[in-house]
């Protein structure tokens, strides 16, 4: 998504300059011939390869690439999606198989995926979907389940009474919409409860001061669900700011719960500053799209949509070694 934080390790990031080309190593996956050594050619567009879950989610398509022994060209649009559309007619004239897109925006892509259907090929999209559910298949995240765990767990550390205040993500977007729509299901489950939604835009600095400016204005909120995992940062300084800090199991401390299970995210449970996240893995995201684009090559049947489900992360298992954030970091 794009909603997580910025990874600035050189080594680990894909630049949007140069597209890496990863070629697996097994013949596990029949060729339609676009490569000179007969292996099946496959662009990877990712809208931005700027945050940990994008990087991990491409990290997951070359391990999938290898295992199938498929060829994958991995591109980062740098949240442009102009430079999709622009992705889009060079890997079509360089001949690929199939595309497996990131769309940077749902609405903007839809003349990409008439494009790469226009030139006889298919298109797989991942974590999120182009408008009109124009992709031959599309793989991404429960984000209505995971807002509703989320009020859940949230529920329960607020005792089931008080005020929550919600960071969404930005209005309208598709994660936003959804996490939203399934936080409201899962909090009217509460009646004692009741919910204050602030559009964010899914950024930190936006967080810190909806944090501050809500607190000011009502300080009885007791509970925090925050529509990403990047946002929590600023909430967290938010908190500091206002003397509002204290750890779980401390006097005082506010419950607040995210999503992704970004490594950060993780290390803040560890701490006791934030209470839980909901886990969203792009490894395994993103070896389901290479797969089913493979498939659909292939000329076998699949699932239209496919969502990838949500765990719940909190201080009991967040040093589970199979979570994303913890398989990124080490």
């Amino acid at each position: 998504m794009k909603t997580r934080r910025k990874f600035l390790v050189a080594a680990a990031a894909l630049t949007a300059a140069t597209a890496l080309t990863l070629t697996g190593c097994s013949t596990g996956a029949s060729s339609t011939g676009s490569t000179d050594d007969g292996k099946t050619k496959i662009a990877v567009l990712l809208y931005s390869q700027g945050f940990e879950f994008m990087v991990a989610l491409g990290q997951g398509i070359k391990d999938k690439a290898d295992e199938l022994g498929v060829e994958v060209t991995i591109l980062d649009a740098k949240g442009d999606s102009s430079a999709q559309i622009s992705q889009i007619q060079d890997q079509l004239a360089q001949g690929v198989d199939g595309f497996v897109l990131s769309p940077n925006n749902s609405d903007e892509l839809v003349p990409g995926v008439q494009m790469i259907h226009d030139a006889g090929k298919q298109v797989v999209t991942v974590d999120s979907i182009v408008t009109g559910e124009l992709a031959d298949a599309a793989v991404a995240y429960n984000n209505e389940l995971a807002g509703k765990l989320g009020a859940e767990e949230l529920a329960r550390l607020m005792d089931e009474t008080g005020t929550a205040l919600e960071f969404e993500g930005a209005k309208g977007a598709y994660h936003a919409t959804l996490r939203g729509n399934g936080f409201k299901e899962g909090i009217a489950e509460f009646p004692d409860i009741q919910v204050i939604s602030r559009d964010a835009q899914w950024t930190a600095d936006n967080a810190l001061a909806i944090t501050v400016d809500n607190f000011t204005a009502d300080p009885s909120i007791n509970g925090l669900f925050s529509h990403n995992d990047e946002m929590v940062r600023g909430i967290v300084s938010g908190l500091d700011q206002i003397g509002k800090s204290a750890k779980v199991g401390e006097s005082g401390h506010i419950p607040l719960v995210g999503v992704d299970g970004t490594p950060l995210a993780l290390d803040r449970i560890r701490e006791g500053t934030q209470d839980a996240t909901m886990n969203q893995d792009p490894f395994v995201m993103g070896a389901l799209a290479l797969s089913t684009m493979v498939d659909i090559l292939n000329g076998e049947t699949v699932e239209k949509l496919q969502l990838t489900e949500p765990s719940l992360i909190t201080k009991e298992n967040v040093d589970d070694p199979d979570l994303w954030g913890n398989v990124f970091t080490n």
